[in-house]
């Protein structure tokens, strides 16, 4: 079973992103640093919960740059 994953990077440190997604999940599935104070949030989540997800992150999420 292949499992179809995303991410998206924010400034925070990841023990920091960590600790804002307690007890949500949002289909989480990994929070790996990505150099200091900026992590990358490895995710399942789509519709609503994307949404949900983006907005806890809303002031710290990384703009996203079209590949051109």
């Amino acid at each position: 079973m292949t499992t179809n994953t995303d991410r998206f990077y924010v400034h925070l440190g990841a023990s920091q992103a960590r600790r804002r997604l307690k007890g949500h999940g949002f289909g989480v599935k990994k929070v790996e640093t990505a150099g200091k104070n900026r992590a990358v949030i490895i995710h399942t989540a789509t519709g609503r919960h994307l949404r949900q997800l983006e907005s806890l992150f809303h002031d710290v999420i990384e703009v996203k740059k079209n590949d051109t």
